[in-house]
């Protein structure tokens, strides 16, 4: 044996005169194919002048000193053009494109071409660097994935997932600004679907909500725009929620809401009246009553409330004869009102409600429940401080199923003595969410 299996290097025979040639041979071997660094690939022409220990992967078709050496290695050394014979699976850094080169099948090709698996990376960086915080990091104009098709022995299906710790957790994808967040849909720190948006990054409003135990959509700041169903939203109370006989612009008495059930013995009384043309915008009629015009504050203009239809603002003083008791605030409060009808399955309410004095507490256990828009998830109290809110109830019986409306439209709860202010009820004939400034709603009973 003269040379090397792998290599190829010359080694010194027993008794071999000038043993430092062939050991300077090998040793120049190694440094050319150890660690093997080129000056470029699939060069022909040998370069002039030659520079000593610079190496190059010789083309197909070589000439000059190169000649018929066609795919071989070349090094220049002081002694002339050294050429040595890549081997299957040798790697070779290219200076001329600082890329990484493989040697396969009688070729050389770029190294990540050939890269089928990488396993257990700690960052990916593509276009960018990542970091320990976005340990995968792709800087690009678009990305694509692809199903496996059947053809490739795939299942034609493509799927992303996004997998958190715990429900209290994250898992979302969002949408930037300039680096400052604008939306994100996700699960997002619960298990339902969420939806929300930001004009800033930092203050969020949820814009959907899929509820991941019903299917159900929410919308908890409503729609823009008309929508079938939801536009044309029409009273059926027979005093057109004015709590008066008369069902136009002007009002007399107060007129006891016949339709609205007292529970407890609670009892409904007149607390003022929304004046037409009042000097309180303004006009020529007497002032409003405080609590009255803060109400007309909370849904118009000024200069538009001065000619709004007029209605009565009721009060209704609670009572507790033991019966219908609620304990979700952690005491016990009884219900004092109820709905006083029987129709359909799917029905909703609309009113504005102040805590005159005590606490009230509105539930949502039996129906839909919004406070000012926003969804409550159980049950809210009300005080005084609260000052005037909307409530927006809905209720959907189960098919074929016969069920009294008076807990589901109207779920408020107190003790005797407590005072609460109620304006602008409107009940409907199907599951609608009420802009809480929408005010008072035509009725089927209003007239001219």
């Amino acid at each position: 044996m003269t040379n090397t299996a792998k290599l190829g290097l010359p080694l010194i025979q027993p008794d071999q005169a000038l043993k430092h040639i062939t050991h300077n041979e090998a040793i120049l071997g190694v440094d050319a194919l150890c660690q093997i660094q080129l000056e470029n690939i699939g060069a022909n022409t040998p370069p002039d002048p030659a520079i000593n220990g610079k190496a190059y992967a010789v083309g197909d078709t070589p000439t000059g000193e190169w000649s018929g050496q066609g795919g071989r290695i070349a090094l220049s050394t002081e002694a002339g053009w050294r050429f040595y014979t890549p081997q299957e699976g040798w790697l070779a850094w290219n200076l001329a494109d600082s890329t990484l080169y493989l040697f396969t099948s009688g070729a050389w090709g770029v190294f990540f071409d050939h890269l089928t698996q990488l396993q257990n990376l700690q960052q990916l960086g593509l276009g960018a660097t990542a970091d320990s915080y976005n340990k995968i990091l792709a800087k690009t104009p678009s990305s694509l994935f692809s199903a496996e098709y059947p053809a490739d022995g795939g299942s034609g299906d493509t799927r992303v997932t996004l997998n958190k710790a715990a429900s209290t957790h994250a898992a979302l994808v969002g949408w930037q600004n300039n680096w400052s967040g604008r939306a994100e849909i996700g699960l997002l720190n619960n298990d339902d679907l969420a939806l929300r948006l930001s004009d800033d990054g930092s203050t969020w409003r949820t814009a959907l909500v899929g509820d991941r135990e019903t299917g159900k959509v929410h919308l908890p700041h409503g729609i823009s725009g008309e929508a079938p169903g939801v536009a044309q939203k029409i009273s059926i109370l027979p005093d057109s929620g004015r709590f008066a006989a008369e069902k136009t612009g002007t009002v007399t008495s107060f007129a006891a809401p016949a339709y609205l059930k007292n529970e407890n013995g609670s009892t409904f009384t007149s607390h003022g009246k929304f004046h037409y043309d009042s000097s309180t915008y303004g006009g020529a009629g007497s002032a409003l009553d405080s609590e009255v015009q803060a109400l007309a504050d909370l849904l118009r203009e000024s200069w538009a409330a001065r000619y709004h239809p007029e209605f009565w603002v009721a009060k209704c003083t609670a009572a507790s004869s033991g019966y219908y008791e609620n304990t979700q605030s952690g005491s016990s409060k009884y219900r004092q009102m109820a709905y006083d009808g029987l129709f359909g399955t799917r029905q909703s309410a609309s009113l504005y409600v102040k805590a005159a004095s005590g606490t009230w507490l509105v539930s949502a256990s039996e129906c839909d429940v919004q406070i000012d828009g926003a969804a409550v998830t159980d049950y809210q109290t009300l005080t005084a401080a609260d000052g005037w809110v909307h409530v927006g109830t809905q209720f959907a019986a189960a098919p074929r199923q016969a069920k009294h409306q008076f807990v589901d439209l109207l779920p408020f709860y107190a003790n005797t003595g407590d005072e609460l202010l109620l304006a602008l009820p409107a009940v409907f004939n199907d599951r609608i969410q009420i802009d809480p400034l929408e005010g008072l709603i035509p009725s089927i009973f209003s007239v001219s």
